[in-house]
């Protein structure tokens, strides 16, 4: 039996060998992913194995602190595993596998690691950090089989038992929620745990059922994702789509490329969604519980792009490698298949697109520059319930020069304990208070996905930009209505005009928030700068509607300004922008202007019949009617309308 998952011993049906890989590595990107993931190795076999107490850069003190088996120094242990694995069967140097060994029975000691499962997640026998180790040891097992002595097989078989198999059968008689419940914990730990049963067929007399059992759960996953490729949680989890690639990539290699599920819906689907919300140059967007300029997952771009043929994913993938992270570097360099060209999305992807499904994400830009695009706007419907949701509907973003200038905050600095619980939304970055949306006397909106804003209508043109509509009316209580329109006009010009009819006379405050402190002056003209990037603003009341503006930043209170284990956050006071009034209705206009790089900002000017930049007429002017929002540009035709009606 030789290594048949992520690689085979001889080609077929489409599938790469080992042959294959070692001359993948002789040059181009595939040499440079050897050689990092050699020098990965080198350096991790002269050291001790890693425990749950160690610091190493990137994880939180307080998780080394803790002695907690928590994500960072699981895959990191996994990482040396399969590292250490893949280096010995592409050189048939037996020191790497003895270095592979050395950490994994590490991991079989209880003294150094007592369970495999984070401190937080004592509810379930077996957990994710379950899956990411019997994924990672499974893997190792399967390229390492020709060096390994039949005692060394049985020992490693005999050590996944007690430490993974046993507490993951446990959990599956527990009834744990993962195995019903289509997310990220099942697709790592039940999907883990069929990879490991692909690895063990024939030396444990349970790995055809963990195979069964992860096989269907894995194809009904597939489910979860929308007709467009919509993920079912924000694009910053999305990112989460890399463990069912690594299953079913696992999946076809044991099949014999049998079953090349990979190119089936909804993989190439959503790996296209996905680069809709990528911000250049290297992150991806804001929304809900990711963190601020938190890279994209594109590792698994090399494994769809070689399952599908697609220059195109090729090119995202070589354009999005996240660089300092290389946690998939093993598998990354299996999948990567250098016969696929690469190929920009100039021409064939449109600029902008609307995704009505789940989180109803929409994305417009002036360019696929894959560093520094002059301008992108990110917007959402939605209804902010989602796993990692926050109260967003509505929320719109832009991005200038690959700058962020107006942003979401993300997550807090650490999970809070009750953060899934009732009191989420008192965490300003989940409620409606951290966000670019109308507030009406400081209340949350609804929760439930009953109560979603909705994608009116949405267009986009090639030449122009783009604009869409939304109607937020259903996530507020006490309104007749509450609608948001957006106008982009090619390359730089926005404008977000927010329509409200209430019961009765309120509060009513929106807020923009700013990657810099900037400041508005007495009619609503502010500033936003990042680098030598800025972003012109204006807020404007019509209607009659008289506003109010200044500078506000948040802060914690106590009790909710604590993570999971009882550390208190450390304040971060993100600054926003802030327009005011009291009325039962509000007509409120935000215009931005990104102007060309390295040029200057300018003031909006209100003109007869509209607004524009100061000494920028030539690029647009913003005009506002009863049936329309509308951004026209001197160029004769040229010209975004957004319906009222």
């Amino acid at each position: 039996m030789g290594p048949h998952l992520l690689l085979t011993e001889q080609s077929r049906n489409g599938l790469r060998s080992l042959a294959d890989v070692k001359r993948s590595v002789m040059s181009g990107h595939g040499q440079k992913l050897w050689t990092s993931l050699k020098l990965r190795a080198d350096r991790s076999a002269s050291g001790a194995p890693l425990v749950p107490t160690d610091m190493i850069p990137g994880r939180d003190p307080l998780m080394a602190k803790h002695g907690n088996a928590d994500y960072v120094i699981v895959q990191a242990a996994a990482d040396r595993i399969m590292d250490a694995a893949l280096v010995a069967l592409i050189t048939d140097d037996l020191s790497y596998k003895d270095a592979a060994l050395v950490q994994i029975e590490a991991l079989y000691d209880a003294s150094h690691w007592p369970e495999w499962r984070d401190l937080a997640h004592h509810f379930v026998a077996a957990d994710l950090r379950t899956g990411q180790l019997c994924q990672a040891v499974g893997f190792a097992f399967d390229w390492l089989y020709p060096m390994l002595s039949e005692h060394e097989r049985e020992w490693i078989v005999d050590g996944i038992d007690r430490c993974g198999i046993r507490p993951y059968m446990q959990a599956y008689d527990e009834n744990a929620s993962y195995f019903a419940r289509q997310n990220n914990w099942q697709t790592c730990v039940v999907g883990g745990l069929g990879i490991a049963g692909m690895a063990l067929e024939h030396h444990h007399p349970d790995a055809q059922q963990l195979m069964d059992m992860a096989h269907k759960r894995m194809l009904a996953y597939r489910s979860v994702y929308g007709p467009a490729g919509e993920f079912n949680e924000n694009p910053g989890y999305a990112g989460a789509t890399r463990l069912p690639v690594i299953y079913f990539s696992a999946h076809r290699y044991h099949t014999g490329g049998g079953e090349n599920l990979l190119a089936e819906a909804p993989f190439p689907e959503t790996c296209k969604w996905y680069m809709y919300f990528t911000a250049p140059p290297d992150r991806v967007v804001d929304f809900g519980d990711t963190h601020a300029n938190a890279p994209p997952g594109s590792s698994h771009y090399a494994a769809v792009a070689a399952a599908t043929g697609s220059s195109m994913l090729q090119w995202y993938y070589l354009n999005y490698q996240n660089r300092e992270d290389s946690s998939l570097l093993p598998l990354e360099l299996l999948w990567y298949d250098d016969t696929i060209k690469p190929e920009s999305p100039d021409g064939s992807l449109p600029l902008g697109d609307a995704f009505p499904a789940h989180g109803g994400c929409i994305s417009s830009r002036s360019d696929w520059h894959e560093r520094r695009p002059h301008t992108v706007v990110f917007s959402k419907a939605g209804h902010g319930s989602e796993a990692h949701g926050h109260h967003d509907a509505g929320q719109v973003c832009v991005d200038a020069h690959g700058e962020r200038m107006i942003v979401d905050l993300c997550s807090p600095p650490m999970y809070p304990e009750d953060f899934f619980e009732e009191n989420r939304y008192r965490y300003y970055n989940a409620g409606v208070l951290g966000h670019n949306v109308l507030m009406f006397d400081g209340q949350e909106t609804f929760a439930g996905e009953m109560h979603r804003a909705e994608i009116e209508h949405a267009q986009f043109d090639e030449h122009v930009g783009g604009g869409w509509r939304l109607d937020l009316s259903g996530c507020y209580e006490g309104l007749v209505r509450y609608k948001r329109a957006v106008a982009h006009l090619l390359p730089g010009i926005v404008a977000v005009l927010d329509e409200a009819e209430l019961t009765g006379s309120r509060d009513i405050s929106l807020r923009w928030h700013t990657v810099d402190q900037s400041e508005p002056d007495r009619e609503g003209r502010f500033v936003v700068r990042s680098g030598t990037t800025a972003l012109s603003a204006r807020i404007v009341g019509l209607d009659g509607i008289g506003l109010t503006y200044q500078r506000r930043r948040h802060a914690y209170h106590e009790p909710y300004n604590k993570g999971r284990l009882g550390d208190i956050f450390e304040d971060r006071h993100e600054s926003y922008v802030e327009a005011q009034c009291q009325s039962d209705r509000c007509r409120l206009l935000t215009l931005f202007y990104v102007p060309a790089a390295g040029d200057p900002p300018c003031d909006w000017e209100a003109l007869e019949d509209g607004w524009s930049p100061v000494g920028e007429t030539s690029q647009g002017i913003v005009k506002v009617g009863a049936q329309s929002l509308s951004v026209w540009a001197a160029t004769p035709g040229r010209s975004v309308r957004v319906g009222l009606d």
